[in-house]
């Protein structure tokens, strides 16, 4: 065991004179953080009190406000002082061309407009090309599930009245298209 290890042990253990902490800027550094003494060199005033034994250098101990930074004194910092950060580039900025009503919100309208107007019978203009024993004049709806049936009387259905779950599908997805358009803006 080396002889620093020997006093760090007699500190701990109580047995260490005080002038050979005061001696010790490390021991004296241990022992105000570990017991909160303030050990300073002590100077005898008594004949009597005069230390028999070799010359001791007192050292007096640097510390400092913060308990968990410990003042050598000669010691130089083992790192190096950190470098200036250079200079950063800015960063780019896009702008984003907005085009009025995007390309989205346009077919989005578009479907809305014709699901509705086909709703009414808009399209039944059409229905001449219906060439089945079973088509009629009153069918002026395009079925949408049957839309390339448009030549037999599957691809029509009766006007506004009637509704089916195709038409409000095509509606529905419509409105859904615009609202996603909408928002994106």
């Amino acid at each position: 065991m080396s002889t620093h290890d020997d006093k760090v042990k007699r500190l701990l253990d109580g047995e260490i004179d005080e002038a050979e902490i005061a001696a010790d800027p490390v021991l004296a550094s241990l022992a105000e953080r570990i017991f909160g003494l303030n050990i300073e060199p002590i100077t005898p005033t008594k004949p009597s009190q005069t230390i028999s034994g070799p010359e001791v250098e007192v050292v007096a101990a640097v510390t400092s406000n913060d308990p968990m930074i410990e003042v050598i004194p000669g010691a130089s910092p083992t790192t190096p002082a950190p470098l200036p950060m250079p200079g950063l580039p800015k960063i780019p900025t896009t702008e984003k061309q907005k085009s009025g009503f995007g390309k989205m919100a346009f077919f989005g309208l578009f479907s809305l407009i014709v699901s509705v107007a086909n709703l009414f019978g808009v399209f039944g203009f059409m229905n001449s090309q219906c060439a089945a024993e079973k088509c009629t004049t009153e069918a002026t709806r395009i079925n949408w599930l049957d839309v390339h049936n448009i030549g037999n009387e599957m691809g029509w259905s009766l006007p506004f009245p009637e509704i089916g779950i195709p038409d409000y599908v095509a509606i529905g997805c419509s409105i859904l298209v615009l609202l996603i358009a909408l928002r994106k803006k």
